[in-house]
């Protein structure tokens, strides 16, 4: 292991194993330094030259005596005892190359100096990196969680110093050491501003911590100090500030503080420091030391220790001008009153900080002048900022300079020390004296070499250091020997270099000892060596810190042992000093990071963390910016821009935007790319400190409860603490990117649950969510919608926007294709763009289905499958592909390529034979096995949340660890699925792979299916909520056409079992669902007494079909054909037809109105009169009518239209009519209270004012009239109309009347003053036939002859939408009480659905025959009903037109219906025909109630 070489000059002896009596030269010295400073003592005399170096100038005379002192010995002679005998140390020589053989003359022309034996010893052969915090790298997009982990990170960052040569920069050699050994995302992360400012402002926050601490423990203390080599200049002096006021205010002496404050002064970048700090500093300890004497050596030597570091930092900054009396010479008192001590470590420590004070000049001219010629020695040799721009070699040709600078300096001062005395002992000349003790006494070689040894070892400079070990000139001074044992102690016992070093460094102190010649002489020397590998041999090992460091410690132990073993087998050192001395100067890292963790930095900070995480998050290779249209019912070529949409609703006022689409369009695509963009902006805008709203993206399946504190909840997952997210909260505002609304099973609206934007001390966010369009329920815009600030005044229309991802167009999909083809292994066989689209063109069933990007991504990759090396045209039109072909090949071809990999894969032995074994039993089987498993235990634990967290840690669900847990097995399992994983969130690749596989779990074509009923997947739980799921199985069922297909089979047997066994009806339900959505007939079918309650049988065929007994409770039948089929008997509660059955009224009608509480009705009839009924049993309770009615012979046989209107506290109801006849009824009574007289010509509409104040009613005379309903009297005439007036309306505050006409205008009127308003008018447009006003009062909608429906703006009169689509003249307009709808009625025979906010057709009903004239919303149910004249009245589901489409096969009425209405409470519906019969129609219930007095 060791090789040792001499020169050829003569060798000293070679060591022995004799156990001779030995003397340290330490009690010699202690011995000589009592006597020079002791004036009693007769003969003064310094036996030992050594001894010198505890007599400090000033005090020289005192230990020589007076200035007439006899001279004594002039001999000068330097006497070497035998090896390890006593030892005179003789100035030591100037040392040779190492190739050179030199003898150093005396100055005087004595004897010259025998050199100093080399020794070369094969340890530390090469430089290795400084040593750094044995820690873990943080991940950089986490939060750093220990504080030496940010010691680490803030080196890469690059320093910018006004100092020329910065310490850090040259320790490391160049910025790059510092980047040794960090991995690649650090270094490059820390090349971003942002980054940088995070470090930094962690590392300030922490400090701010230790500063706010009271007790500021040994931990804290620790942790702090820690910071010191990566602070700024301000956070330095801060930190510095606060350890000196530690230290000074502890009352009694703290070592830890004594301590952390001498490191915090060791770890100063260049300038941090002022000479009034260190003199300051030192003046402190110094005191400390004074006070200390006479206490226990343990607080000496740390004390001792402290002067000397802090002593090495000032001649490093060059300090000087200390006061001589108050400071140096009371320092060098103190240090020579501790040569007395018995103890080897305090005496050496004494000895270091003599020497080191030695380079702090004082304010005294003489010794000043001699001290300031000596900076040439601090600057070449010590100064460490330059130490390390020398090799060992340069360090030794400066020691040879210091013979030249010591002679010019005795030369100058020798005739001012002349006078003062001599040497008596060895009776040379003081300034004889004085220039060998610069280079052997005061100014000891030793201290500058062990100072040198000092800086290669924290710069890693190991090959230097073992250079520097065997060729120094002074290294056989005991002293040297005493302090490379400490260094190389040091390096053994701390955990921050790599343990081969540390083993090294314990090798090579038992190597100097057995095999160095020169060393260990001394017996305090090799007792030390002793104790250094004793203490190593006892290290004690902190299983509370990391387990690496814990087993490096044990390892170094171990091999102290072993080297003490076989020190004991050879030449002895001694026996070990005890000594409780730590090994290492410096704290130990903290264990802990109390101060980190409690620092809550500028929030910008963590946000720049997530900044990070989620731009890096990885996106599809393959992308197309989608299209997007207004809603769903807009044409897929009316298109615009998604992106483009959604950045105009973000720099607009709305709030909340939906993002709909069909399963595998892009919404989960598009919602990443729209985070990344404006994380993008957000990084732009960082630089110039914009308050840019901050996007978050929230995957709503991960968030427990996402209807509270939904973005508390995401921002904790990214380890945001409740500080920074309340001041989130209170300054900063968001862009919520919602995605999955419709994985979450909820209906809640999550922007009104969050109380989003309610006053300030909520959360401002907008809103941009997406949704599966097929999870849409009746007004699904209210799960979405703000809610408004006033009922009348309120933006909700302004606040709510929505768009629908389009199919891709023709050329979306060859940019698609285009952009697939270039990813290297992406498919197999690689084809060409043309390739591509020559087959998706060939394949008839393909065109279609590829304008969804997911299944065009499905497509491509199982194309070359399907095809095959068959491509002939005609080969091509026989490929049948639907979706499920399209799963079930790209599942197969997924785990083959998978499999594939895992050859080529480096796996451990356990997964290897995991491998095997899934082999043995078919691979691809146990893989379905594994993934159908995972589809039903999602569906099973978690509702089908798709979303599945798993940490691994002890909390995970036993289910969760089955799939995802170490298991090798599992881990293949896993590796060879389509899954994916962010973070500790699992998830299919995507939803429908999820449906797919849990669609296979309910039928396998692969496997056997027979199940028992109870184990049945389908009586587990009701998938008719989930369409996905339901589309695979009826695809499979016609997969397998034919009458003998197993699954349709199957489905048929479970439906016939819930005849007899009611646990069975739910199967039953799903099965016959699945049926029809298969296209399977019924026609004709025994289906009596089956039990399939909630069943869809929407567009299903059941003509003739058998349901006596059937339970048929809530069943869709929307679009049914159920013609001649029997369901007597059978239960038909909540049976669901898409619309109602009809009513019949004995005589023509064309008004009704509810009471406000919905507990009457009033119908006004073609034969002149008003009828009441009682709702709750429908029974007329009176009727009543103009005694003008009665008497009039022409009306009797005409007829009247008469127009009804309850007051809104419904006690009167207000009538007019076509007549002319115009009164006020007591409704409860029957009895006419007045009778209002006006509009020659008769009346058209009227209405109550909604403080029931005043009515309005016009005419055929082109006037509109106000009434007092209290008196009667007309309270203004309000002219302006140019023809008949056909519509009148009050604005929801009552303030405004509107009213339109044949003129084609609609005029506003002021309705307290009668004053006219704003006209509304378009070219384009002609007569008016009705006017109604939304409920919030924002718009007005008008209907014209021409077929046209007009939008108006109410505030500005600007025209808005104008919707076109009847035929004919349009009769009747009604808007929806949550503002979202426009039905509208015409002569063309339909009834129309608008979106009202964006004026798009989103259906057109056709169930009329003839004219349409009425349509009514129901206040609070989701239908509509419309009457014409074809007599019919059609009631109309809302969730089922807005779906599915208009519905079919209703019944015709004998006669016209001009009108009906709901009643208040929306749970009824009234119609009138020309014959005058009124029903009432349930709208739970399809059966109408012929109202008693009108039945035939």
């Amino acid at each position: 292991m060791t090789k040792h070489q001499t020169d050829s000059s003569p060798a000293p002896s070679a060591k022995t194993t004799t156990n001779k009596s030995k003397t340290s030269v330490f009690s010699r010295i202690a011995t000589a330094a009592k006597r020079a400073t002791n004036p009693s003592a007769g003969h003064r005399s310094v036996s030992d030259g050594v001894a010198a170096i505890f007599v400090e100038s000033g005090k020289l005379p005192i230990a020589l005596g007076s200035p007439n002192h006899t001279q004594q010995s002039q001999n000068n002679q330097c006497v070497t005892d035998t090896p390890k005998a006593k030892t005179r140390i003789a100035p030591e020589s100037v040392l040779p190359t190492p190739k050179e053989t030199v003898t150093t003359p005396d100055p005087k022309g004595n004897t010259p100096v025998p050199k100093v034996k080399q020794f070369h010893v094969n340890i530390f052969t090469k430089n290795v990196p400084k040593p750094k915090p044995q820690t873990t790298w943080p991940k950089t997009e986490r939060r750093i969680e220990t504080t030496p982990q940010l010691v680490l990170c803030a080196a890469l960052i690059p320093k910018e110093s006004t100092i020329s040569e910065d310490i850090d920069t040259l320790e490391n050699g160049s910025v790059e050491r510092a980047c040794e050994g960090a991995p690649a995302r650090w270094v490059t992360a820390m090349e971003q501003p942002m980054k940088q400012d995070f470090i930094q402002e962690l590392a300030k926050g922490t400090v701010d911590e230790f500063n706010k601490d009271v007790t500021k423990n040994s931990d804290t203390i620790a942790e702090a100090v820690v910071l010191a080599p990566i602070l700024d200049h301000e956070y330095y002096r801060i930190l510095l500030v606060h350890t000196i006021r530690k230290f000074e205010s502890s009352p009694l002496l703290d070592l830890i503080s004594l301590q952390g404050l001498v490191q915090v002064v060791q770890s100063a970048s260049p300038g941090f420091l002022e000479a009034d700090d260190l003199r300051k500093i030192l003046g402190l300890i110094r005191t400390r030391l004074l006070g200390t004497l006479l206490q226990t050596a343990g607080y000496v030597y740390h004390l001792t220790l402290a002067v000397s570091r802090i002593l090495d930092v000032m001649a490093d900054n060059k300090v000087n001008g200390l006061d001589r009396v108050t400071e140096h010479d009371s320092l060098s008192a103190v240090l020579s009153g501790l040569s007395g001590s018995s103890d080897p470590f305090q005496l050496y420590q004494a000895s270091y900080a003599f020497q080191a004070l030695q380079y702090v000049p004082h304010d005294e001219t003489t010794r000043q002048a001699l001290l300031r010629n000596s900076v040439t020695i601090v600057d070449n040799v010590v100064k460490l900022s330059a130490v390390l721009k020398l090799d060992v070699g340069e360090f030794f040709d400066g020691l040879k300079g210091l013979v030249g600078v010591v002679t010019t300096v005795y030369e100058s001062a020798k005739s001012g020390y002349e006078a003062v005395s001599s040497l008596i002992e060895s009776g040379r000349g003081v300034f004889d004296s004085l220039k060998d003790s610069l280079g052997s006494g005061n100014r000891r070689q030793w201290y500058l070499a062990i100072r040198q040894a000092d800086a290669f070892m924290r710069a890693g400079r190991l090959a230097e250091l073992n250079r520097l070990i065997g060729e120094a000139p002074c290294r056989r001074d005991p002293f040297f020997q005493w302090g490379i044992c400490q260094v190389l102690g040091e390096i053994a016992a701390d955990s921050d270099w790599d343990v081969e070093i540390r083993k090294q460094a314990a090798e090579f102190l038992l190597v100097l000892l057995k095999d160095d010649v020169e060393w260990g002489k001394d017996e305090s020397v090799s007792r030390w060596t002793v104790t250094l590998l004793d203490r190593l041999s006892k290290l004690l090992i902190d299983r509370r810190t990391s387990p690496h460091i814990a087993r490096q410690d044990q390892a170094v132990k171990d091999h102290a042992s072993m080297l003490l073993k076989s020190l004991a087998k050879g030449i002895t050192g001694g026996t070990a000093f005890e000594s409780l001395y730590p090994l290492r100067s410096r704290l130990p890292m903290p264990k802990s990071s109390t101060l980190l963790n409690r620092v809550v930095l500028d929030v910008k900070f963590d946000l720049d963390h997530l900044r990070d995480q989620r731009l890096k998050l990885p996106r599809p290779a393959v992308y197309i910016p989608p299209l997007g249209k207004a809603n769903l019912k807009t044409s897929d070529n009316d298109t615009f821009p998604l992106m483009a949409s959604v950045k105009d609703f973000l720099a607009g006022e709305r709030q909340v935007m939906l993002i709909l689409g069909d399963s595998g369009s892009g919404k989960s695509t598009f919602s990443r790319h729209l985070e990344h963009d404006l994380w993008s902006s957000y990084e732009e805008l960082y630089a110039y400190g914009e308050d840019d709203p901050i996007p978050l993206h929230i995957s709503l399946a991960t968030i427990e409860n996402p209807e509270r504190d939904l973005i508390v909840k995401h921002l904790k997952s990214h380890n945001f603490t409740d500080t920074q997210i309340q001041k989130l909260k209170e300054s900063r505002r968001f862009i919520l990117i919602c995605d999955g609304y419709d994985e979450i099973k909820s209906t809640s609206n999550l922007y009104i649950k969050n109380q989003l934007n309610k006053g300030a001390e909520q959360w401002q966010a907008k809103m941009v969510i997406s949704c599966r369009s097929t999870k849409l329920a009746y007004e699904y815009k209210r799960q979405f919608r703000p809610s408004p600030s006033d009922v009348h005044l309120g933006q909700t229309t302004d606040l709510f926007q929505e768009a629908v991802i389009a199919p891709f167009t023709p050329d979306q999909i060859n940019g698609y294709i285009d952009q697939y083809v270039l990813i290297d292994g992406l498919n197999r066989p690689q084809w060409k763009a043309q390739e591509y689209n020559a087959m998706l063109n060939g394949i008839p069933s393909l065109k279609d289905m590829v304008k969804n990007p997911f299944l065009l991504t499905l497509a491509l990759q199982a194309m070359p499958r399907l095809v095959g090396a068959s491509r002939a045209e005609k080969d091509l039109l026989q490929i049948k592909v639907s979706r499920l072909v399209l799963y079930d090949a790209v599942v197969q071809d997924w785990i083959s390529i998978a499999e594939d990999r895992l050859e080529t894969s480096s796996l451990s032995e356990e997964e290897a034979e995991a491998l095997d074994e899934l082999r043995q039993f078919g691979f691809t089987l146990r893989v379905m096995g594994y993934l159908k498993g995972l589809a039903t235990d999602i569906f099973a634990e978690q509702n089908g949340n798709p979303q599945v967290l798993f940490s691994g840690g002890p909390s995970d669900a036993p289910w969760k660890v089955k799939y995802f847990g170490p298991d090798p097995e599992t881990k293949i399992l896993r590796r060879s699925s389509p899954l994916v994983r962010n973070g500790i969130q699992h998830s299919f690749i995507h939803l429908s792979v999820l449906d797919y596989f849990f669609a296979r779990v309910i039928y396998d074509p692969e496997q056997s299916n027979d199940l028992s009923l109870a184990s049945h997947p389908l009586a587990q739980r009701s998938i008719l909520g989930d369409p996905s799921i339901l589309q695979f199985l009826a695809e499979r069922v016609q997969q397998e056409s034919g009458k003998e297909s197993p699954l349709k089979q199957q489905l048929l047997a479970i439906i016939e079992k819930s005849k007899s066994d009611e646990s069975a009806s739910q199967a039953a339900a799903n099965a016959i669902t699945i049926l029809v959505k298969a296209g399977v007939r019924f026609n004709g079918a025994d289906l009596r007494g089956i039990r399939v309650p909630e069943a869809d049988f929407s567009g299903g065929q059941f003509d003739s079909a058998q349901f006596q007994g059937a339970d048929l409770r809530n069943v869709q039948l929307t679009k049914s054909w159920i013609r001649q089929a029997d369901v007597s008997e059978a239960n038909l509660t909540g049976v669901r037809f898409g619309e109602f059955p009809h009513i019949n009224l004995n005589a023509r009608s064309r008004s009704c109105s509810y009471s406000p509480d919905g507990m009457t009705f009033a119908v006004g009839l073609f034969n002149g009169s008003i009828e009441i009924y009682d709702t709750a049993t429908w029974a007329r309770i009176r009727s009543f009518s103009d005694p003008v009615f009665a008497s009039d012979l022409v009306i009797q046989e005409n007829g009247d239209v008469v127009h009804v209107a309850y007051s809104p506290k419904g006690r009167f109801l207000v009538s007019g009519s076509e007549r002319n006849i115009f009164g006020v009824w007591n409704y409860h009574t029957g009895e006419l209270c007045r009778t209002l007289e006006g509009h020659p010509g008769g009346i058209t509409s009227v209405a109550v004012s909604p403080d029931g104040r005043q009515i309005a009613s016009a005419g055929h005379d082109r006037t509109v009239r106000l009434w007092s309903l209290h008196t009667g009297v007309e309270e203004f005439t309000l002219t302006g109309h140019s023809d008949s007036v056909e519509g009148v309306a009050y604005s929801p505050d009552g303030r405004q009347v509107a009213s339109g006409g044949h003129e084609g205008a609609v005029r506003f009127w002021n309705a307290q003053t009668g004053e006219p308003g704003l006209v509304l008018r378009r070219e384009t447009l002609d007569w008016v036939r009705s006017v109604a006003f939304s409920p919030n009062g924002l718009r007005l909608v008008s209907a014209h002859i021409g077929g046209q429906i007009q939008l108006w703006n109410v505030e500005t009169g600007d025209p808005g939408h104008l919707l076109l689509g009847h035929a004919g003249s349009a009769r009747d307009v009604a808007v929806s009480p949550n503002n979202q709808w426009i039905a509208s009625t015409g002569l063309d025979g339909t009834v129309r659905l608008w979106d009202i906010e964006t004026g798009v057709l989103c259906n057109t009903l056709t169930g009329h025959s003839l004219h349409v004239e009425s349509v009514k919303f129901s206040p609070t149910s989701p239908q509509f009903a419309s009457t014409g004249l074809d007599s019919t009245v059609r009631i109309w589901e809302l969730q089922d037109l807005y779906t599915n489409g208009p519905n079919v096969g209703v019944q015709d009425l004998t006669d016209p219906l001009p009108f009906v209405t709901f009643s208040p409470s929306g749970q009824h519906v009234i119609s009138a025909n020309r014959e005058g019969a009124v029903y009432q129609w349930d709208v739970l219930s399809p059966n109408p109630h012929l109202l008693p007095e009108n039945k035939k």
